[in-house]
């Protein structure tokens, strides 16, 4: 009984760790409206991870936190629809719930 009371409070820490998101700066010079992460190299794109976050929440100079994802090296499928952006920023390290993307990842998306 005593290791279960133990484990609850550590699994407790772990949900709101996950829960809480991924924070993401713009820097890219590119509005981000839809976001859709792959394991870097592998075109496996997924769900939307901006799904339910309101247009221009993302756009150039601001910082938002989405779904989480891992830690590790993804490409990133960025799309602002009513821009005409629709480009792959690839190799992006995730590490500790953070990303940037910078002006010069931006230059090779346009």
């Amino acid at each position: 009984m005593k290791r279960i009371l133990f484990a609850l409070p550590l699994m407790a820490m772990a949900s709101s760790a996950f829960a809480a998101g991924l924070t993401v700066s713009n820097h890219s010079g590119l509005p981000i409206d839809e976001l859709f992460a792959s394991p870097a190299g592998k075109g496996a794109f997924g769900a939307n991870l901006m799904e339910g976050i309101k247009e221009g929440a993302l756009d150039d100079g601001k910082t938002v936190t989405i779904a989480a994802l891992p830690d590790g090296a993804y490409d990133f499928k960025v799309s602002a629809p009513d821009e005409g952006v629709l480009c792959t920023i690839k190799d992006v390290t995730v590490k500790g719930s953070k990303i940037t993307f910078t002006a010069k990842e931006g230059k090779a998306c346009k």
